[in-house]
Formats: structure tokens, C-alpha cells, sequence
């Protein structure tokens, strides 16, 4: 028997006739909300799913999935891991700094990894917010295993760049602007980390900063119909890359060897059945900004001069990601229309960057952390 919220009626009697039309219609109405909602839920969970799956490889799923990631969980693990490092480093006081600091960096690195996690299923418009700040508290870990004492001071808390505070007419992101500061995470970090000083007052622009990530070599080069992006292949003594590199620079082969001199990495090149073999002895896969590797571990070089930036590619990521949170939170009504009218090229670009950079921050600090 159907029993009706707030009114009930007792076992023995039977509903009174004028009853059956309310029922029928409370019947019906409650059937069609159940069938409406459940559709609507359905779709949630098939969007959401899609999303998912889209953003972020289940088998590469941020780095609470890792293998390197998994052992900072022990906080045992962590101070030896400090320790290692601080020894390295010719501390003598290397396990109390171990101990001093552990929990401090394994909390940076739970917090990054909660700010990620969160990105990989948030809608695009927030998602540059989670991830800016994701890296930036792994990026704080980092800096724990070279300086035990860090923040020192309260200048190293800032980001250490400044954006254009208002957008022109016809701002596109493509063309917009970073400006390096004197003191803050980015130049400090670059200092510590890589040995890269980073000039005050120093600008960089947002397509150079996109050109030098090798996953996003494909998607620009379909735009814009120019390769932005060599492959290196390594042999015993040499690495090679195509001779077109050295038209894309404008340059000759004793022009090239000056270049990479210019960098620190004198060099002999020669040109040969359309490659350009490079021999050093050094490994220009070494060097802490000339080249980027993808996720498969292959080096790229830059097709264009202007790409040769002092920059490692964990730091473009944290430009790029810096100037998109500022955007998305400060210019809501050009970041929503880029989301719903798709205009010029910004989208695809912008879409595109932050599919890698959910899968790749995680790679970039497991380098980092890994390095002596």
C-alpha cells in the first residue's frame, strides 16, 4: 500500500475514493523526477568519467600513482632521503636538518599532490589555479633538500615575476608577457636548483615559453606550419639532430659550433646525409636549459634563436601556469569567453598545455629530486 509522507492511514481502513486522483498524480510526478534526475546524474558521471580520461592517463595518474612518489609517504624515509642530501651538501649537522625539516617537506609534497589531484577532474577554468599552486608547493620541497633553512627570509615567499596588470584591446595570451623580479621563488629557485641566475627586469613571452615544451612541438607546428622543435638521437660520442636545424637558425655549421660555445659547450660539429652530428664532450642532453626532454626521455632542441632561452622546462611550466592563474582569476571575462567562444589561437594552445602539464610536473620534480 502506498503510504504518503505526513499523512498515514491505519492498516484496516481503506483510502477514501476522492483520494485516488492526488495519489495517482503524486505517483506520476515522483516518477518523472526520479527518471529526470537519475538521467541527469548518469550524464554527471559519464562527463566527469570523460574528463578524467581525457585530462590524464589513469596509468600516469598524478604522482600519488608512483613509484617514486609512494616511499615519501614514510616519514622514515623521508629524513633519510634528507639526510643523503644534506650530506651531500657537506653539512655537519646533516641529521638534525633531517629531522628539523621532514615533515616540513613531506607536507609540501602532500599538499602539491592534493592540488593536482584536484585539477585532473576540476572544469578547464579553475584548473590553472590548482595546478600553478601544486607546483609551487613541490617546487618549495625541492628547495628544502638544497637549503635546510628555507623560506630565510620573507622575499624568497613571493613569486619572484609580475604580470601586465591590465589587458590591452586584443589581448591574446599567445603574445602576453612575464617580467622577472629581483627577488622570489622563480629566480631563486632557478639559482638553486640549476645554477641559472635569472636577470631582473628580464621578459618572457608566452609562445617562447610554450615552443620549448616538447609536447606541444605537434600541436603548434599544425597551427602555425613550421617545425618549432628537433629530436636529438644519441650515439657513443655524438649526439645528431637534422641539418634543417641550421636553416631554421640562419646559420652554418662553424656558426653553430660558436652558438653552443656561447652556452658553455664547446663543440665540432659536422653535417652529413641531411643530419648534423654534434660532438662534445659534454652531452648537450646535459645541459641544464639548451634542450628539453619528453616524457620519453628524447631530447629536443629549439628551431628558433629566440627560443634559446636560460630557462630549465620545469620553469617555463611554472610561467606559463603563473600567468594563467593570474588571468583566469583577475580577467574572468576574457577567460570565459576564451572557454566558450574559442577565439584565435589561444585555446588549443592553452588546452593542450595544460593536459601535459598535468602529467608532466610530476616527471619534472621526480628529475629534480633524483638529481645529485
Amino acid at each position: 500500500m502506498l503510504t504518503l509522507p505526513y499523512q498515514t492511514f491505519p492498516p484496516t481502513s481503506t483510502v477514501p475514493p476522492y483520494y485516488f486522483p492526488k495519489i495517482l498524480l503524486v505517483a506520476y510526478q515522483l516518477g518523472t523526477l526520479l527518471s529526470r534526475n537519475l538521467s541527469r546524474f548518469q550524464n554527471l558521471q559519464n562527463s566527469v568519467s570523460l574528463r578524467v580520461s581525457t585530462v590524464l592517463p589513469q596509468e600516469v595518474m598524478v604522482l600519488s600513482s608512483s613509484a617514486f612518489y609512494i616511499p615519501f609517504q614514510s616519514i622514515d624515509f623521508v629524513k633519510e632521503f634528507l639526510v643523503k642530501k644534506y650530506e651531500n651538501l657537506h653539512l655537519n649537522n646533516a641529521q638534525s636538518l633531517a629531522y628539523q625539516n621532514g615533515y616540513s617537506f613531506l607536507y609540501y609534497l602532500e599538499m602539491g599532490k592534493q592540488y593536482v589531484d584536484q585539477a585532473a577532474v576540476a572544469p578547464m577554468a579553475t584548473r590553472p589555479v590548482l595546478l600553478f599552486y601544486g607546483c609551487v608547493q613541490w617546487m618549495k620541497a625541492c628547495l628544502l633538500t638544497v637549503d635546510p633553512e628555507y623560506p630565510g627570509t620573507t622575499q624568497v615567499l613571493a613569486h619572484g615575476v609580475t604580470a601586465r596588470k591590465r589587458k590591452k584591446q586584443g589581448y591574446a595570451f599567445w603574445e602576453d608577457e612575464i617580467k622577472v623580479q629581483k627577488e622570489g621563488l622563480f629566480p631563486y629557485f632557478s639559482d638553486r636548483l640549476f645554477h641559472v641566475k635569472q636577470l631582473t627586469g628580464e621578459k618572457y613571452t608566452m609562445n617562447t615559453l610554450l615552443r620549448r615544451i616538447p609536447e606541444l612541438a605537434p600541436v603548434i607546428e599544425r597551427m602555425f606550419g613550421s617545425p618549432v622543435l628537433f629530436p636529438l638521437t644519441r650515439s657513443d660520442r655524438s649526439s645528431s639532430v637534422s641539418d634543417h636545424l641550421l636553416k631554421t637558425l640562419e646559420m652554418d655549421v662553424p656558426r653553430f659550433d660558436a652558438w653552443l660555445k656561447s652556452f658553455g659547450l664547446p663543440s665540432s660539429s659536422t653535417k652529413t646525409k641531411g643530419q648534423l652530428d654534434i660532438i662534445s664532450d659534454n652531452r648537450i642532453e646535459d645541459h641544464p636549459f639548451l634542450t628539453t626532454r619528453d616524457q620519453q626521455g628524447v631530447s629536443w632542441l629549439p628551431a628558433f634563436r629566440t627560443d634559446y632561452l636560460p630557462l630549465p622546462e620545469l620553469m617555463c611550466h611554472y610561467l606559463i601556469l603563473y600567468n594563467l592563474s593570474m588571468v583566469c582569476r583577475y580577467e574572468t571575462e576574457w577567460w570565459c569567453e576564451l572557454l566558450h567562444t574559442f577565439p584565435g589561437h589561444d585555446y588549443p594552445c592553452i588546452h593542450a598545455f595544460l593536459n601535459t602539464t598535468s602529467v608532466k610536473l610530476p616527471l619534472l620534480i621526480e628529475r629534480v629530486l633524483s638529481s645529485d
